[in-house]
């Protein structure tokens, strides 16, 4: 990496535009996820440190717990670790390693993405279940809607007939007149 691009951690704080007493308390609070070259006075920070200290930041805006920030930057950046001189013995267990770790991850991912598509066909089944259910609702509805509407004629019709049999019938009482 070229010299130039490293950043110190006035040039971030100046770019984020927050304090810089503030931005080396996010680089000490979560030193291990931030992105550095060298030691000491000489320590620079690559151009990535800003995306990571500005999602810190971000994040405290929000309030978030810091075990909250720290489990979402250990998915965004990787973990900036000092490793002592390997032998070829040691680079090539912890590749064997991690290549390992990453078929388990692959495995339990799987496992997942198996788990949420079981889940999915199983509500499409329910909602093509609720559908068919609405359907017949709607259908029932509509038959006592026409059952209604005809007891109602039928209701209509025997009281009509019933006011023109009284208008008919001659009165029984004979001071009625």
């Amino acid at each position: 990496m070229n010299a130039s691009q490293l950043l110190t951690i006035a040039e971030i704080a100046k770019m984020l535009g927050i304090p810089e007493s503030t931005t080396r308390f996010y680089r000490d609070r979560f030193e291990k996820f931030i992105p550095s070259v060298g030691s000491g006075r000489n320590k620079r920070y690559r151009p990535e440190t800003v995306d990571v200290i500005r999602y810190i930041a971000e994040a405290y805006k929000r309030n978030e717990p810091q075990w909250q920030i720290e489990e979402a930057l250990s998915r965004m950046v990787p973990i900036n670790a000092e490793l002592p001189e390997q032998t070829a013995t040691t680079t090539a267990a912890a590749q064997q390693q991690g290549q390992w770790i990453a078929t388990e991850q692959m495995a339990a991912f799987m496992g997942q993405v198996a788990s949420a598509l079981e889940t999915i066909a199983a509500q499409k089944e329910e909602i093509a279940e609720l559908r068919k259910h609405i359907a017949d609702l709607e259908a029932r509805q509509e038959e006592y809607r026409e059952a209604s509407e005809r007891r109602f004629k039928q209701t209509d019709e025997l009281l009509r007939e019933l006011r023109e049999a009284r208008a008919r019938k001659k009165k029984w009482w004979p001071f009625s007149r």
